[in-house]
């Protein structure tokens, strides 16, 4: 059962990577400071089809664990993006941006099932821009479940997630991933994921985007 859980996931990937138009690489590191308390940095690197630089994100934070069910966190976010419709050379068209989000997090096991939640409040701003021309807030719904296999330290993973506009008052964007993770041991973990970023709500491009993800717990 554990063997035909695993070839379904990594088939699904497999034949999901031929349609990828961008590529995401999602690092995490982290380590505890203090009962409950926790520093982390998450770095990102997300590349075209063609292998182009699309952007380079550099984002840090804490979270600290109220309750069993309750972890809250803060994180700042320094966003560097490649416009090569406005670039006329090879520094140009880039815009950098700042975001400030915050997270409450819940969650709990049912069985060999994890269930996560997250809801996150962002407020970032265009560098290049003035602030009252460039400040997007949004709040950021997610569901996510992994599933334990018996047996087995592969970890397949579904999560959804809704970004709600609160200047527009909509939702304008939709996340859906599908993962599968290993532990290599109780610090180290990689990922696989495949990642359909829907905008149909504001008429752009459906995005299809393969990833690469890995933690380290010091």
């Amino acid at each position: 059962m554990r063997k035909r859980i695993i070839y379904l996931v990594v088939s699904c990937l497999i034949s999901l990577s031929g349609f990828a138009q961008s590529y995401w690489t999602e690092l995490e590191f982290s380590k505890k400071i203090a009962k409950n308390l926790k520093v982390e940095f998450n770095p990102e690197l997300r590349l075209l089809n063609d292998f182009k630089m699309d952007a380079y994100i550099l984002e840090g934070g804490l979270s600290y664990k109220l309750h069993k069910y309750l972890t809250v966190a803060g994180y700042y976010r320094f966003e560097n993006t490649w416009d090569y419709k406005n670039s006329t050379g090879a520094y140009k068209g880039q815009v950098k941006s700042s975001r400030l989000a915050f997270d409450a997090k819940s969650g709990f096991e049912l069985k060999r099932f994890d269930f996560q939640f997250r809801l996150r409040y962002t407020n970032g701003a265009d560098f290049d821009q003035a602030a009252d021309e460039s400040n997007d807030s949004y709040f950021r719904y997610k569901a996510k479940v992994e599933y334990d296999i018996k047996g087995s330290k592969f970890i397949p993973s579904l999560s959804t997630e809704a970004f709600h506009d609160l200047n527009l008052d909509n939702v304008d964007k939709m996340r859906y991933t599908v993962g599968l993770n290993y532990p290599i041991n109780n610090k180290n973990e990689i990922g696989l994921f495949y990642r359909l970023q829907d905008y149909s709500e504001t008429g752009k491009e459906t995005l299809n985007i393969l990833g690469l993800s890995y933690s380290l717990k010091f």
